[in-house]
């Protein structure tokens, strides 16, 4: 049984006007060729049947790592890195932007409405400590007291809570969320090299998280990266303190 793998893929344009009427000239083979005619400006031309196809994919090599404050470099490895193609990460991520910017609004709302309360609470809670200061063992006056200063506890960390949420909506990882589907797949290496395969046309996004454990706990990191290797073989990326999420960098899918 022959191999299907094997069998050549025909051409199906004209080399000459990129036209895609084209025959097979009667009885064209010879050996190695197949000749080929074209019916828009007559070329004729001999297709090599050997001839291995070309690869349309090429490669994106790079490294993530990121510098400290005191000039180390510290490589990342075991990170994930993920190509995925420019429409559907676009939709994404303008989704997720317009849905974080309207819950934010509406988290902003709450955050003014429970300031108010604050205040309110606060100036209370301030009110009947000072009447509580000359009789403390009072026990009614002690008890409005504790009421109002519960009270101001309460909704100060409402406020927290959603300053918090209001903080996530801007965050890599609420836009790493539901990311779609990657055509390319790669983890880090320990010198936190990596290598994605993508088509040699179209712009792709590299997205990449990464962690690092410090003293005062894991930080996490993340890129979304606008690549395309506009028909070269293979392009370099670096992605480090400069084009991370937050950085305001021109490549940046975010920004």
């Amino acid at each position: 049984m022959s191999d299907a793998s094997a069998v050549p893929r025909l051409p199906t344009r004209c080399p000459a006007c990129k036209g895609a009427l084209i025959q097979r000239m009667p009885r064209s083979t010879h050996g190695a060729f197949i000749w080929f005619y074209c019916l828009f400006c007559s070329h004729i031309w001999k297709f090599r049947i050997d001839d291995p196809p070309a690869n349309p994919n090429g490669e994106v090599t790079g490294a993530i790592f990121i510098v400290s404050k005191g000039g180390r470099k510290y490589k990342l490895g075991a990170a994930a890195v993920q190509a995925i193609p420019e429409g559907v990460l676009k939709k994404h991520l303008e989704s997720n932007r317009r849905e974080g910017e309207l819950e934010s609004q509406k988290l902003q709302l709450d955050i003014d409405r429970l300031t108010a309360m604050l205040g309110m609470a606060a100036a209370e809670e301030d009110r009947l400590w000072k009447i509580l200061q000359p009789d403390e063992s009072n026990s009614r006056k002690a008890d409005a007291w504790r009421f109002v200063y519960n009270k101001a506890k309460t909704v100060t960390q409402q406020i927290e809570d959603l300053q918090a949420r209001r903080q996530y909506l801007t965050s890599g990882e609420y836009f790493f969320d539901g990311l779609p589907s990657a055509i390319s797949n790669a983890k880090t290496d320990a010198d936190g090299k990596f290598t994605l395969t993508i088509p040699l046309q179209g712009r792709y996004g590299v997205v990449a998280r990464a962690s690092r454990e410090l003293l005062k706990g894991k930080e996490t990191y993340y890129w979304c990266v606008w690549v395309g290797l506009d028909g070269q073989l293979s392009k370099h990326l670096r992605l480090s303190n400069d084009n991370m999420m937050g950085a305001r960098s021109p490549d940046s899918a975010l920004e």
